[in-house]
């Protein structure tokens, strides 16, 4: 057994090594410490000093690179969306700022806004109540309107939306004309599902969805709900010659993007496009030149996130020799 005076010997013998090396940290060895930590912190300051710098160098470059970009930006994408329409429909929880810069882009492009719908979050609510009056508007409108929202597999809301904003093409579409659709949408308006800015209405060629995050409920409910918002920019692009989904990941907010749950949908990113940097110069020309490949029949991802085909979309050939 362990007698009493094993644990006299133990604990001596801890507080002798403690004793030492107090001594030895207080003398022989005090001046090579503080110098080894005196010298490992300006290291650190050092290493700080050149991240800085490294930091400052690169956002002078990016402010350059977007302020030469905001310059040429008329001779690059000038007129190659000439004699398009374009509706511009804008989703809860977007950037103001890219909405802002991807109407004015498209203006300098050669295309006419025709108009830009705000779509509100009643229009994706699963409360009963809410649904109930929804689908009675919906209904109403589609029925004074003549649109059959009974055809293919989207939302009777959604193909009522993407008929009364855009058309396939300019001869042969067979949704209503443009004073009968700019009625229905007001009646949209009144009803509190959207809010409607179109000084001179038409029917768009093409369609800019400017998406954004969803932030109510929890991971799952939240891509539910994001998944509803693709669900509408699959059906504008079904009753257009195409779209664009637009968005500056960079500057949301915490939450799930509606761009990220489209760009995961293999269904949707086979026929609409996107572009996920939107708040730069780099990201409104690819807004342009997305909208150009739409309108010849393809689709792409673009911008700097994930599951892009390229960091921007593809220039046309007449901008290019331009």
């Amino acid at each position: 057994m362990i007698d009493f005076r094993y644990h006299i010997v133990s604990i001596v013998s801890i507080f002798l090594a403690l004793a030492v090396g107090i001594v030895l940290g207080a003398g022989p060895l005090q001046g090579e410490i503080g110098s080894t930590l005196q010298n490992e912190i300006a290291g650190l300051r050092t290493d700080k000093a050149d991240l800085n710098e490294q930091l400052t160098t690169a956002r002078a470059g990016t402010e350059a690179r977007d302020s030469f970009l905001d310059a040429v930006s008329g001779r690059v994408y000038g007129g190659a969306l000439r004699d398009r329409t374009v509706a511009v429909v804008v989703m809860p929880g977007s950037d103001a700022a890219v909405s802002e810069s991807v109407t004015a882009a498209l203006g300098t492009a050669g295309s006419r806004v025709t108009s830009t719908t705000t779509v509100t979050e009643d229009w994706v609510s699963t409360n009963a109540k809410t649904v109930a009056a929804r689908d009675e508007v919906v209904g109403q409108v589609a029925t004074s309107t003549g649109v059959d929202t009974s055809s293919g597999s989207a939302a009777p809301r959604d193909l009522l939306l993407a008929t009364l904003l855009a058309r396939t093409a300019p001869a042969g579409d067979d949704g209503p004309d443009d004073s009968t659709a700019r009625t229905g949408l007001q009646a949209l308006a009144d009803a509190g599902l959207v809010s409607l800015d179109a000084e001179s209405f038409s029917r768009a060629d093409l369609v800019v969805v400017v998406s954004g995050t969803v932030s109510d409920g929890d991971s799952s409910a939240r891509t539910a709900t994001a998944q509803q918002w693709v669900a509408l920019a699959s059906a504008l692009d079904a009753r257009s010659r195409g779209v664009v989904v637009a968005d500056d990941l960079a500057a949301q907010a915490d939450g799930t993007p509606v761009l990220t749950v489209l760009r995961d949908t293999a269904a949707a990113t086979r026929e609409v496009s996107s572009v996920d940097d939107a708040g730069s110069p780099l990201g409104v020309a690819s807004v342009v030149f997305a909208l150009v490949q739409q309108d010849g029949g393809s689709a792409g991802q673009y911008g700097l996130g994930a599951g892009t085909d390229a960091a921007y979309a593809p220039v046309p050939a007449s901008a290019a020799t331009s």
